[in-house]
Order: C-alpha cells, then sequence, then structure tokens
C-alpha cells in the first residue's frame, strides 16, 4: 500500500441469515471473493494446464471440483439429495474410480458461472438453517459430522485448493516466461 492508505477487512454478515448462519457464510463469501479475485485475473489457457495431467488437476478441475465439493457438502450430507454426476463429473477426473478425462476448454466464464450457481444454491439453503441446527449431527452410520463442521470443512478446503491454483499460476507464469 501507498501514500498511507488502510486496507480494512472485516466480515460482511448478512442480515437474512440467523446470525450464527451468518458468521459462517461470510467466511465462505470472504474465502470466494479471493478466489474469483484470482480467476478474474487469470489468463484462458491457464485454466488447462497442469504440469502433469495424468498426476495434478488443471486449474478449471481444481474450480469446477470446489463448486462440486460444496454442493455435496450442503446437499448430499446434509440434506440426502444425490449429485447430478454428468453435471460434475470432471471435478473428479483424476480418481481412480471416475477415469475421466480433466475438464478442458471451458472459459473463464464459465467457471464463475459455475462458482457463482452452487454457491447462490448454498444460500438459499442457509436460509432454512437455524443457528440451533448447527450442532446437529448429519453424515453415514460410519462418518458423523455437525452442520456446523461442514461449513468449516467447505472454508477450509476451498482455502487449500486457492493455494494449488496460485502455485499452478506460479509454474504456468514460469513455462511461459522461459
Amino acid at each position: 500500500m501507498s501514500n498511507g492508505e488502510i486496507k480494512a477487512t472485516r466480515l460482511e454478515r448478512s442480515t437474512e441469515l440467523p446470525t450464527k448462519v451468518s458468521y459462517w457464510y461470510s467466511m465462505m463469501e470472504s474465502v470466494r471473493r479471493r478466489l474469483l479475485l484470482i480467476v478474474e485475473n487469470l489468463e484462458e489457457e491457464t485454466f488447462d494446464y497442469t504440469p502433469n495431467e495424468k498426476n495434478i488437476e488443471t486449474i478449471g478441475t481444481l474450480l469446477l471440483h470446489i463448486a462440486a465439493i460444496e454442493w455435496s457438502w450442503i446437499f448430499e450430507d446434509i440434506d440426502g439429495l444425490e449429485m447430478d454426476f454428468e453435471e460434475f463429473k470432471h471435478a473428479f477426473a483424476l480418481r481412480p474410480e471416475v477415469n475421466i478425462p480433466q475438464i478442458e476448454g471451458k472459459t473463464k466464464q464459465f467457471y464463475i458461472e459455475k462458482l457463482t450457481e452452487v454457491r447462490t444454491q448454498v444460500y438459499h439453503r442457509l436460509l432454512e438453517l437455524k443457528d440451533e441446527e448447527l450442532e446437529k449431527t448429519v453424515g453415514s452410520d460410519t462418518e458423523k459430522y455437525t452442520i456446523e463442521w461442514i461449513l468449516f470443512h467447505i472454508i477450509e478446503h476451498e482455502v487449500l485448493h486457492i493455494g494449488q491454483i496460485l502455485l499452478l499460476k506460479r509454474l504456468f507464469d514460469r513455462k511461459n516466461s522461459s
């Protein structure tokens, strides 16, 4: 920062959501703003880049993966709905049990729209959630989670992939500057 500028960062809470739910959602939104800023500044050809297509996801695959996992945790794990595999299949491209190629040739706008579409669905689902329900346990017979932990994990998951995306961008830039 220059010229004595002060950068103020705070969580923007939704007045439509219950207090505790709003707290978690505001953290989700803070992380998403960071991701979208990164995505908006990427060149189109960067989305298909990977140093190893058989072992390392492309940025595009990671972006679709972030959206798919968020949808899955909210709607599969909390609500018991089934994911439309066709819509999200490329989000799991390098998993041996899926065995499909990574997503390619999509535009920056495609990824922004997919992330925004899922987040909008999640927001509308969270409007139905009460603060008391955050401690509710959901999951399967072998794995149980509180809804609050799920919201934490969505944030953690996205943050970890942001780091991966930034590393891939750096590798892409290095490869193209040589």
